[in-house]
């Protein structure tokens, strides 16, 4: 034994001397906790039985494989599915070479750990004993690389969120002589001062990662405060999936496993990460937002439970099984991450990274309308570092056909309408996936109907055309006390004012805002249908969170103060009549558009009887509504409005006789 030791550690000198390395690292080779110590010596599971040299598992000091550092194991003969992504700056990385090979000749699996070009003492090739049997279990990546982070690749120099070269350099990262990135440059197999062999160490004591941070500098990560993904200390209850299933990483109700301490490891994985971007994946076959959804749910204490939303009746297809249900980013000849918008026509989806950028968000969702100030169009903390759309507007409900791409968006709209519009589509709207949107069933595009040229639509993009004042012969009326909520004519919204889980009561509770799922049809916060404002209607009804409905609903008044734009000289309440005292009293769609987004005349306001309009617009009828022959475009405010300016056609046709007329 004592002349194998003696071999032994002359070996490990030549190999000093021929690598130029210095003595410290090469030492621990000698440690039996050293986990690439196979020796009999070794205290690990994989070990030779008899053989006590060190080195010889992988390196020979004469007739070697040419491939460096004087290399003795079996070369694996496997082809490899290498990683990719429309991400890239660089080329996609081809069949690993150099030394990943090196390392893949036992961590892929397929050849025996003992396997050499030459037996110790001078033996030719064969398997040393105890180590006839390949790696398996974690240590072995397997053939498939592709869920792996990418090796023999260039490192991406065109990358700004990628740092210098020099400064991996400086902070003990290599790349190779041909500038490429290997496994050697992330792990020093003779080193394991860190665990894994890491070159650095993965944890510095909280918003970690030091490792992966030295090469990724994340746009966003490290500026913005309260970010939560980079910040929260919330614990995993035990309950459901584990949302950070690594080991060291994993245990339930652990202060030492919290988004903080496992930083890029909440939602990354460099090996077998499990989905594209390696980001890890629990097998359920729906993307990214598997991970996302490990945490944001009740067994994190993430105060928001958007996995139960999700599963609502109508909701966004987060959970998707569907093969082109994914985000599929690519990286554009600007160098920004977007998706192709020819490419969305085709791949309808709804991933959580759509709309939200994990390494951007932060706490605070977009004002609620009853909060003090009221609400506005402007996009929420937790939509920042989001790419949106910002269309360039024709005049009056017109075909939008050019959009400007934006990188970070604005306005909430801008999110939205990157996928719920023609720039997404073209001129083929999908079908609403639930089959309720009356006429053909297809969704509508909502960059015309909020068109702020439009003659009316709801104050999503800019404040509504509707001042809320009625001058008539009685005088001039001020209405703008039908708003509630804190709005007022100048107030804006976002479309998740209107889209959000019927359940959620405000940002307090656990309840998410936002469209993510709701039991409303279509991803309603509040009942909305055909007969709201009608003889069915109740003031729990979407319209009544921001339209009083004492002014507008079924319990409306007519006392002379209750007043709206659609009065007789001011007093005498026309939408009471309509809603409480004619017979099978009206609901808001009679009248007015029932795609309530925006419309080509004022105040929302439809044609039915003759010559209707398009359903889904006009959706109650064509026995009910206003005919298409009054003069609703006429001049005057709908204050001076007669009934001469409605019924038309019980007026010349049918010999009613009416005041004021």
């Amino acid at each position: 034994m004592a002349c194998a030791l003696a071999r032994g550690a002359l070996f490990l000198l030549v190999l000093m001397i021929l690598l130029g390395g210095s003595g410290a690292p090469w030492a621990g080779m000698t440690d039996p906790d050293h986990k690439h110590n196979l020796s009999a010596a070794s205290s690990g599971s994989v070990k030779a039985t008899t053989e006590q040299e060190i080195c010889v598992f992988c390196h020979f000091p004469h007739n070697a494989n040419p491939a460096e550092p004087l290399w003795n194991h079996t070369l694996s003969g496997a082809t490899y599915t290498p990683y990719s992504s429309g991400t890239l700056f660089a080329a996609a990385p081809g069949q690993p070479s150099g030394r990943s090979k090196l390392c893949l000749s036992c961590h892929d699996g397929t050849i025996a750990v003992g396997s050499v070009r030459h037996m110790p003492r001078g033996g030719g090739a064969g398997t040393i004993a105890g180590l006839e049997n390949p790696l398996t279990g974690q240590f072995a990546l397997g053939t498939d690389l592709s869920d792996d982070h990418p090796v023999s690749i260039g490192y991406d120099v065109g990358n700004s969120e990628l740092a210098p070269v020099a400064t991996l350099e400086a902070n003990g990262l290599m790349l190779d002589e041909n500038g490429q990135i290997q496994c050697g440059s992330c792990h020093d197999p003779h080193d394991n001062t860190n665990p894994k062999f890491l070159r650095k160490p993965f944890s510095e004591g909280g918003q970690g990662a030091v490792l992966c941070r030295t090469c990724h500098d994340k746009q966003y990560w490290s500026t913005i405060a309260n970010q939560p993904h980079r910040d929260s200390l919330n614990q995993w209850n035990g309950a459901g999936n584990n949302p950070w299933h690594v080991p060291g990483h994993d245990k339930a109700n652990d202060p030492a496993s919290t988004p903080l301490a496992n930083s890029c490891e909440n939602c990354h994985r460099p090996h077998s990460g499990g989905n594209a971007h390696l980001v890890k994946g629990f097998g359920e076959g729906y993307g990214v937002s598997e991970i996302c959804l490990a945490c944001h749910n009740l067994n994190v204490a993430s105060k928001k439970d958007i996995a139960a939303s999700l599963d609502k009746m109508y909701g966004h297809p987060v959970k998707s099984t569907a093969a082109g249900a994914f985000h599929m980013p690519e990286r554009m000849g600007d160098g920004k991450v977007r998706e192709q918008a020819a490419n969305l026509g085709n791949n309808r989806h709804a991933q959580c990274t759509d709309c939200h950028n994990p390494h951007a968000v932060s706490a605070g969702v977009s004002p609620d309308i009853d909060d003090v100030g009221g609400t506005n169009n402007l996009a929420s903390n937790v939509l920042k570092g989001v790419w949106g759309v910002e269309p360039v507007w024709p005049g009056n409900w017109g075909q939008v056909i050019s959009f400007t791409e934006v990188d970070d968006i604005q306005y909430q709209y801008q999110l939205c309408l990157k996928c719920h519009s023609y720039y997404a589509f073209g001129t083929n709207p999908p079908t609403d996936p639930w089959g309720l949107m009356r006429g053909d069933g297809r969704l509508t595009d909502q960059s015309i109907e909020f068109n702020p040229n439009n003659e009316s639509y709801h104050p999503v993009v800019a404040p509504g055309k509707n001042d809320f004042i009625m001058s008539t012969t009685n005088g001039t009326f001020d209405y703008s006390g039908s708003l509630l909520g804190n709005l007022t004519p100048g107030s804006t919204l976002t479309c998740a004012d209107c889209h959000s889980d019927d359940a959620y009561t405000g940002a307090a509770g656990t309840v998410p805002k936002g469209p993510h799922g709701s039991n409303v049809w279509p991803i309603l916060r509040a009942p909305w249908n055909f007969d709201t404002s009608g003889s069915g209607s109740s003031q729990e009804d979407l319209c009544f969170k921001c339209h009083s409905p004492t002014t507008y609903g079924p319990d409306s008044v007519n006392d002379g103060t209750a007043r709206t734009g659609f009065s007789i000289d001011g007093t005498y309440n026309l939408h009471w009549v309509h809603s409480v005292v004619t017979f099978n009293s009206k609901p808001c769609v009679a009248c007015h558009a029932a795609v309530p987004h925006g419309w080509k005349r004022r105040a929302l306001l439809v044609f039915g009887r003759t010559a209707p309009d398009p359903s889904p617009y006009f959706g109650f009828g064509e026995n009910r509504g206003l005919d298409s022959r009054i003069a609703i475009g006429g001049p005057e405010k709908s204050g001076n409005w007669k009934c001469c300016n409605c019924h038309y056609y019980f007026i010349n046709f049918m010999g009613y006789t009416t005041p004021n007329c």
